[in-house]
Parts: structure tokens; sequence; C-alpha cells
């Protein structure tokens, strides 16, 4: 026996043991890629480096014998440190991605690849499963998100993405139509209270998470009926009511409590909640409406309150001839809705180029096959009223000039370039404010947006009290709110138990970025070039005389082909990947050793495993498992320095090299280099 000390501890191993050995008996943890239970070290990763008295350099804890008086540090500065780095070295020239390009684009970080798996099988309880407990909402999401995802999904480079805000729609709606609606499980009670004001896509995603976690919830709103924005500001064409409401009675289900014609700063002050609740979380949107900004604005509608009348059941007098001032996607609703209503002629009239507008481009194609003009590059000058109750709406033409601050071309006046526009009513839907005035804030924080919040875990300057959504940004998009949501429940969560309020940092992910023709080659050549599914729609005739819903939604049919679609590009292992885990409990950055990378491949020649010599950090444990099993060619590392690799001898296939070892040889890679197919998430087709 020998006696050593690691980290103040004394310990006795027998001769021979290693320190990584010696630390596991005093239960240290020692962090370790390439060392696998049953297999000698083969030292490569460098991971588990440890700190030795009298030794001038780091030695790897997996192969270094214990010592007689030996005195080990494993987690000092210095042993972080040089872990961060191994990490980083070893993600430099990563060639793969740990997570799908469409889940970084979703800021409520979807799990894409799990639904639309669950649907391509025809598990849609399952997908909705998924759905909801990302989402809260996904069904109402699925009409209304401008598909972030979808704009990084890889079948772009080819042709169109997949459908994935139709694929959740679909998932929510067939959850709502079952006789037994999915209902996530709550933890056991706290008896923490909160309060959370708004009950828009924040304060339901904030809401659904804190019960869920065993923390009651209680939500006010101002208005009649749950839902914000969602309720009334988007039309029903768009956004069945009926959808939202059986949404959010999922938050009823799970023990919520809903306090509706309740205002802040009317009814209830912040200090009162404050006072009553263990913490506070303000959802309270952007529900201002800005006005247009020159003579005689006073007598435009404030598109909110156009469309909030629709939704409350009211039909306006607006008359023939409208003018709506705008290019988002409000605009685009107002126009619609105005065609809804009988108006024969509507325009809109936005202030630069079609190319900036920041709604969707869908949203204008069906606003134009409606009967709607756009007229662009045009600006308000002044407003009067005119004869026989006609108004006068006096504008200029813009061209574009240097971009802005939000990195849009800046619109110019044209001099000498006036005209007016007669019209029976001007709809102004330039954009949404936060009421922060009429809140009673008392000493809150603001900003130029609204409230002023930490961007990690959303706390204000008050003890206790959380801001998100776009009572913090400004008025943004709905799946925002929701992500916005999701991440004050975790630090409220923190917060009620105690711990360090740190928000819900994320795994740290590697992404390949922009691939070479070559690398498109590969990555395209095992799978089936398919259209997109086009979504279903009431003719355009019908439509317009009702405010019926104009997507009719995808049969389960439909659904399933489309989830066929998917590429599964993210990482089979990435929730399991030691190598992601580790980088992200050492804080390691992908980049800082930035330059070439290896070039992406995936060999699929073996029926039981996909192999991407890309992922591979030469651990050799694949090596072990082949040398193990004695069957078949076997594994080897094969070239130096930048271009070594994990191969198969005399340039075999991997069904010679692992006729038994496939399996195990996924089972100890520590990263996605060996996956089993069954765990990939698409359909690859063969050769």
């Amino acid at each position: 026996m020998v006696t050593l000390t690691i980290d103040g501890q004394d310990v006795s191993v027998e001769e021979g043991a290693t320190i990584l050995e010696a630390a596991g008996t005093l239960g240290i943890r020692i962090p370790t890629l390439c060392k696998v239970e049953g297999f000698p070290p083969s030292a490569s990763c460098f991971l588990c480096a440890v700190k030795i008295e009298g030794r001038a350099n780091l030695a790897p804890s997996c192969a270094t014998p214990a010592e007689e008086g030996m005195i080990v540090h494993t987690n000092s500065d210095e042993v972080r440190s040089s872990r961060k780095t191994a990490l980083e070295l070893l993600m430099s020239d990563h060639a793969g991605d740990c997570i799908g390009p469409c889940r970084t684009g979703c800021p409520a970080t979807l799990d894409i690849p799990g639904f639309v798996t669950g649907i391509a099988g025809g598990d849609f309880r399952r997908a909705a499963e998924i759905a909801v407990d990302y989402l809260t909402i996904p069904a109402s999401l699925g009409r209304i998100c401008p598909r972030l995802c979808e704009q990084r999904c890889h079948r772009c480079e080819t042709g169109e993405p997949l459908s994935i805000r139709n694929l959740h729609r679909l998932a929510g709606e067939r959850d709502l139509e079952s006789e037994s609606r999915y209902i996530p499980r709550k933890q056991q009670a706290t008896g923490k209270r909160v309060a959370i004001v708004g009950t828009g896509p924040a304060g339901l995603s904030a809401a659904h998470h804190l019960l869920r976690r065993g923390h009651h919830a209680t939500l006010f709103d101002s208005r009649s009926a749950p839902g914000g924005m969602l309720r009334w500001a988007i039309p029903a064409f768009r956004l069945p009511r009926n959808i939202l409401e059986q949404e959010t009675d999922m938050i009823l289900a799970l023990g919520g409590e809903f306090n509706l014609n309740t205002k802040l700063g009317v009814d209830m002050t912040l200090d009162d909640l404050r006072r009553d609740y263990d913490a506070v979380f303000l959802a309270i949107g952007a529900q201002g409406s800005r006005s247009l900004g020159c003579s005689g604005e006073e007598h435009a509608v404030s598109a909110l309150d156009f469309l909030g009348k629709v939704a409350e059941g009211l039909r306006p007098e607006i008359g023939n001839d409208i003018l709506i001032l705008g290019g988002g996607n409000t605009a685009m609703d107002t126009c619609r809705t105005a065609v809804r209503l009988g108006a024969r002629n509507v325009k809109v009239l936005y202030r630069r180029s079609r190319r900036e507008m920041p709604c969707l481009m869908s949203e204008v194609e069906a606003a134009e096959e409606e009967g709607v003009n756009l007229e662009t590059l045009v600006a308000p000058l002044e407003l009067a009223k005119g004869k026989k109750g006609k108004l006068l709406l006096t504008c200029h033409r813009m061209e574009l000039g240097p971009p802005d601050e939000s990195g849009r071309a800046r619109p110019v006046p044209i001099p000498d370039s006036e005209f007016t526009l007669e019209a029976d009513t001007v709809i102004a839907a330039i954009g949404q404010s936060v009421e922060w005035e009429s809140m009673g804030a008392g000493d809150l924080s603001l900003t130029r947006w609204g409230i002023a919040a930490q961007l990690a875990t959303l706390a204000t300057n008050l003890e206790g009290v959380f801001a998100g959504g776009d009572a913090v940004t400004g008025a943004d998009l709905a799946i925002r709110a929701v992500a916005a949501g999701k991440l004050a429940a975790v630090s409220i969560d923190q917060y009620l138990n105690g711990r360090p309020v740190q928000g819900d940092p994320d795994m740290v992910t590697v992404l390949m970025g922009k691939m070479s023709e070559q690398e498109l080659a590969e990555f395209f050549r095992n799978i089936e070039e398919t259209p997109r599914a086009p979504m279903p729609e009431i003719p355009v005739e019908e439509r317009v005389k009702n405010f019926r819903e104009v997507e009719i939604g995808f049969s389960e049919d439909m659904a399933i082909r489309e989830a066929d679609r998917c590429m599964g590009c993210g990482c089979a292992k990435a929730d399991t990947c030691a190598l992601r885990q580790y980088a992200t409990e050492y804080g390691a950055d992908p980049l800082r050793f930035s330059g070439a990378r290896r070039q992406f491949q995936r060999d699929l020649t073996h029926p039981e495993i996909v192999y991407e010599p890309g992922k591979c950090i030469l651990c050799g444990a694949c090596v072990a498992a082949a040398a193990e099993a004695g069957k078949g060619l076997g594994l080897a590392i094969v070239g130096r320095g930048f271009e070594a690799s994990v191969a198969v001898p005399l340039k075999g296939t991997m069904v010679e090299a692992l006729p038994d070892a496939a399996q195990k040889a996924a089972e100890v890679c520590p990263t996605g280099a060996f996956s089993l197919r069954s765990a990939c998430h698409c359909k690859l087709i063969e050769d």
C-alpha cells in the first residue's frame, strides 16, 4: 500500500493504482474523456491533469501511478485553466453540430428533432409533450410564430426548409383534441407564492414552469380574458380564440389562478404584490400605441384599439377607403381585418421598401391576395379633416439612405415630393410601447424600452421582482416572450429556494458554420429530396367574407410525410456527450482557437452505427473496444497531427472492422463520433 494526499485528504491505495483511482476512493471527481473502465489508459485528452507538488508540469491522473507521500491538487486554478484549454483545443476543429441549426434559431430552444421524430413515427402524444414542455402554447404559436428556426434549416441549402411551425401546431392540436390532454407533472408543493402581472405569452410561460416546480402562481391581467396581445391584437382568422383559450386552460389544470380585470397601478401596486407574494414577475407586455408623429395625428385610429374592438366582437364603422401606416405584422392584421369588415379600398403605406418590412412576407402576400394595396417609400407629413367627414393625409416620397441604428436603410424625404390621399379612416400601426407610466413603478429601474432587467436572469433592481418579455424589450416576438417566461421561472425558482440567481446557462454548443460544396454534397448524399408540404387554406373569395381561420392545418398523413423530411442535423449524443458537458462545466469557448477545421464526413456503411470522424478526439476507446471483441479488422488511429483519425485498417469497411463490436464502440465513444443509428432522428436513405 502507498499513502498520498489528494486535496488535503490522506488516502491509502494498492501499489500500482493511479492517482485517478485513488481520488475515486475519496469521492473526488476528476474529469476524463479517454479513460474507459476496463481498458488501459491512453492519456490522450489530458483533461484529467492534476498538479503534483514538486513537479514542474501537470500530470495525467489516469496514467500516473500513486506514490508514497505524493501531494496532489485536482482543482486548483492552474489545473482548471489547463482543462479548459484542453477542451477548447479538442473543440477547435470539431466537424459537427451539437444541436441542429433549427434549435439555435428558436429562442425557446425547442427540441425540434425530438418532437418531429415523434410525428414521423405517428406518436403525436410524445410530440405534443415535447412541444408543450418547451413552448407552453404550441398550437397558438404554430399559427403566428415567424419561424426563426426554419430560416436556419439545412434544407434551405438546396430547397425549402422543414415546416416546423406547422408541425408543432399539429402536435398541439392533436393534444387539445385528445380525451386525455397532456398535463405536465408537478413537483411537491413548496408553499411559495408568485404574482405574475400579465397573461400574455411571457406570463403564461412563467406560470407553466413555476407551477411545475411546485410553486403557486397567481396571474393578474387588466383585461377580461387571458392571452395578452395574442388574444386582443391578433385576429381570429390567424389565431382562433378557442385554441388560445384551451391552451391557457392548462394553467388552471396545473393549479394556477387568474385574477382578471385587475390593473397594476390602479387595483393594486407593486408594493402590494411584494408584500403579499414571495416573488413577482412583471410580464405586462407592450400594449401602448405609438403616434404618427405628424400634425393632426389625433385624427388617426390606433391599430391596437381597432383590433381590440374587433376581438371583443364589435364591428367598428370604418368606411370604404382605409389607409394604414406601418409595415409590421400588426399592420398586416389591421388591413386584412379591414377587408373583412367590408372596406373596398384598403391601402398600406410604409416608409421603407418592401424588402425592409419587418413583417413576414407571407403575411404581405396574403394581404395582397385579399385585395390590399401596398405602397412603399411613403411617410406621413400631415393629417387633417376634409369635406364630408373625409380625412386628408399628406405624405412625402422617401428614398433609402445609410443604415440607422436598427441596421436597416434610413428613409430620407425626397424634396418637393408631397402628395395627398383621401380616406374614411386612417389607422396607425407603426409600433407599440410599454405603458410603464401608469403601472406605479415606484423605485423600479426603467430603460427607454421599458423595465430594466438583467439579461441572464431577468432580475430587476428590486429584491424578488423579475421582468421579461415585451415589458423589457419593447414590442417583440411572442416566441421570445415565451422564452423569457421560461427563463424567469428558472431564476425565480432559484430565488425562492435560496440559491444564487444565475438563470439557465446554455450548454456549450459547437456549430460547423458554413459548409463547403464538398461537405454539402456529403451531407445531402443520403438525404431524400422531397418538397415541402403546402399549408391548405380557405379560398380567397371565401375567407375575405368572414373571420374563419385561413390556414386549415395539416392532416396527420401530411404531417408524417413532412416530418420525414427532417434530416436530424443535430448530434445523436448531444445530451450525453462528455466533451460538451465538460466544456459547459469549465466554461470553455469553442471559438478560442479558431481556424481550419476538419471536413464533415459521415460513414453509413454499418447497419448499426453512424461514424462521423470529424467528431473524433482520438481517445482510442473504440480501438480498444474493437480489440477486446477480437473479431474483424478492428480499428486503428492512422495518420499524424492534424490528419490523424480513427479508420479501418487495409481500407476495409466498418462492417469488416466491427462485426460484433459496433454497439460497444458507440457506447464507449465520449463524443458523437460513433452513435447508434437508432438514436439518429432522421431517416437516412441508403445508397
